[in-house]
C-alpha cells in the first residue's frame, strides 16, 4: 500500500519515499483582476436585464387590472348616483361597499405579479377612486333635470296642452338652461355650484313649475356628503389594492 505524506512547507508530496512535485498554477492560468471584474459585470448586467423584464410585466399587469376595475365601476357608478340621495346619508355607505367590489377585481387580476411598489399602488388607487367618483357625480348631475321634471309632473295638473313625455322634456330643458345661465358653465360644474350655494328651485326659476322645490342634503350638507363619499370609496378600494404592496421583509418588483 502506498503512503502519501504532505509536506506543509513545500509544494511536494512524498509517495513511497519519492518526492512528487505538485503542479503550481501558473500566472497564465489564474484569472487576473480585470478578468474578474469583467465577469462580474456580465453577471450583474444579466441580473439587471432579467429584473427589468419583470418590472415591465408587472407594471402592465397592474394597469390592466386598474382598467378592468374602471370598466366594472361604470354600472356601479350609475347605481351610486341614485343611492347617494337616500335620506340620512345612508346612501354614502354604498360607496364603501361598491369600492370593495371594485378593489377586489383589481386585486384578483393583479395579485399574480405582486408585490408592487407603494408609489405605484398609491397612484393607481388614487386614479381609480377619482375616476369612479367623477363618473358617479357626473351621472347624478346629468340625471338632475329629469328628476326635477318627474317631480314637476306629479305636482302639476295643467300640462298646458302637452303630453307627459313632452312636458318632462320641456321642464328638463328649462333646468339645464337655468344651470347654464345662473351657475355657469352649467352641466356638472353648474350643478355642483348650485348644490353648494342654493339647493332649491323657486317658482320663478322655471316657467313650468307651480311651486318651489327643495332638495335634501344640499349646501353644507352636500359638501359633507361629498367628503364622506370620497373617503368611503377610497377606503373600499384601497383596502383591497393596498395588499398588493410589499410586506415587511419583501422586495417590490416594480
Amino acid at each position: 500500500m502506498q503512503e502519501t505524506k504532505q509536506n506543509p512547507e513545500s509544494k511536494t508530496r512524498e509517495v513511497d519515499g519519492h518526492d512528487v512535485r505538485a503542479p503550481i498554477p501558473s500566472a497564465a492560468t489564474q484569472p487576473s483582476a480585470s478578468d474578474s471584474e469583467a465577469i462580474q459585470g456580465v453577471v450583474t448586467n444579466a441580473q439587471d436585464a432579467g429584473a427589468g423584464e419583470g418590472v415591465n410585466r408587472s407594471s402592465v399587469r397592474w394597469w390592466v387590472a386598474l382598467g378592468a376595475g374602471a370598466i366594472v365601476s361604470l354600472p356601479l357608478a350609475k347605481l351610486l348616483s341614485f343611492a347617494v340621495a337616500l335620506p340620512f346619508f345612508t346612501g354614502v355607505f354604498f360607496f364603501a361597499l361598491f369600492g370593495l367590489v371594485i378593489g377586489a377585481v383589481v386585486y384578483r387580476l393583479a395579485a399574480s405579479r405582486r408585490p408592487y411598489s407603494p408609489a405605484v399602488v398609491l397612484i393607481g388607487t388614487t386614479v381609480l377612486v377619482a375616476f369612479v367618483w367623477t363618473v358617479s357625480i357626473d351621472l347624478e348631475a346629468r340625471g338632475f333635470p329629469q328628476d326635477v321634471a318627474d317631480r314637476a309632473i306629479r305636482t302639476t295638473r295643467d300640462l298646458q296642452g302637452m303630453g307627459p313625455g313632452q312636458f318632462r322634456e320641456v321642464v328638463a330643458a328649462e333646468v339645464r338652461a337655468f344651470l347654464s345661465n345662473r351657475y355657469p358653465p352649467g352641466g356638472t360644474l353648474g350643478y355642483a355650484r348650485w348644490a353648494l350655494t342654493n339647493g332649491s328651485l323657486a317658482k320663478e326659476d322655471l316657467l313650468h313649475i307651480n311651486r318651489a322645490m327643495r332638495f335634501s342634503q344640499m349646501r353644507g350638507w352636500w359638501a359633507v356628503r361629498v367628503v364622506l363619499s370620497i373617503a368611503l370609496l377610497a377606503f373600499g378600494i384601497a383596502s383591497q389594492t393596498w395588499a398588493l404592496k410589499p410586506t415587511p421583509g419583501s422586495n417590490a418588483t416594480t
